[in-house]
């Protein structure tokens, strides 16, 4: 099951496999943060002897998110196995990872990738009957919401020109056809730039990834080889290079990083030092909003 497939309804979230908000035991009297800009942080260096400042750096800091619950009507029999759900749900681990939280509003669900950090389990008067009120909050150490379903697309690299004329000559002449694949289009249907991830599969040597329309690039080593049935991995938003999950960024020779542009598209040239016919380049990326 993929995230944020339990929703069905606006008002709903799913959490670790478990529906929260409407249709669940746990009906939502608030959320906070989710449409919310996040705190901004801003390097704004003052004007020495004057008012005010340069204009510097505005980015946002992380989302925090606050769901106010309220549970009541539940059968008494079943009042404590819903609390204990509550509780597990939200209970840490050792080195808790952020795991994705899904929210749908106005017909849309999104999706951002979190940690619980707080759980309130209000114990007051009604508690002994069924009734109680609390908050969950999460913190997601990147301030953007993401599509639920994934993007992609792929290349294989760009196969070598046909032979041009061939001799003696006889008309009509036909030439090469020239260099066929090698590029792919990522589109970024969201307010926000999405940072994609690369994935090359092997037979390939010295990958490079290009963005065609800036000229930023992505250019290892001439010389490194990713063999048949290796992945490498590059993550551009956490700037991580993993070939089978092992480290490779000082591989990565020229680092012209580059995000899908907000309501906006790349271009992608996928080339290398060699041609392989079975080489591919995967571009994985989610629309993104603010």
């Amino acid at each position: 099951m993929s995230a944020g497939d339990l929703i069905t309804a606006d008002g709903q979230l799913e959490w670790r496999g478990t529906l929260l908000g409407s249709g669940s035991p746990f009906r939502m009297t608030k959320l906070d943060g989710w449409l919310d800009l996040p705190e901004m942080r801003a390097d704004n260096p003052d004007r020495p002897g004057r008012h005010g400042g340069f204009q510097g750096n505005q980015l946002a800091g992380q989302r925090t998110v606050t769901l106010s619950y309220l549970v009541k009507g539940v059968p008494a029999a079943d009042f404590g196995a819903v609390v204990t759900t509550l509780r597990k749900i939200t209970a840490p681990s050792e080195r808790p990872l952020e795991e994705p939280l899904v929210v749908r509003l106005d017909g849309e669900s999104w999706l951002a990738n979190a940690r619980c950090v707080r759980r309130t389990i209000n114990v007051e008067k009604y508690y002994a009957l069924g009734y109680t009120t609390g908050a969950i909050q999460w913190q997601a150490t990147d301030p953007r919401l993401y599509s639920v379903a994934e993007q992609r697309d792929v290349t294989a690299l760009p196969s070598p020109p046909a032979d041009g004329l061939p001799y003696p000559l006889t008309f009509p002449l036909v030439f090469g056809t020239g260099k066929q694949g090698g590029r792919l289009r990522a589109v970024n249907a969201g307010g926000a730039a999405s940072w994609p991830v690369w994935e090359v599969r092997g037979p390939v040597t010295g990958p490079v990834i290009a963005n065609r329309d800036t000229g930023e690039r992505l250019v290892f080593d001439g010389t490194f080889t990713i063999q048949r049935g290796q992945t490498l991995t590059i993550d551009t938003d956490t700037r991580t290079v993993l070939l089978n999950g092992v480290n490779q960024s000082d591989k990565l020779l020229t680092r012209g990083w580059f995000p899908i542009p907000a309501n906006g598209a790349v271009q992608v040239d996928f080339t290398a030092a060699s041609y392989d016919p079975n080489a591919s380049l995967t571009g994985r990326w989610r629309h993104a909003i603010i």
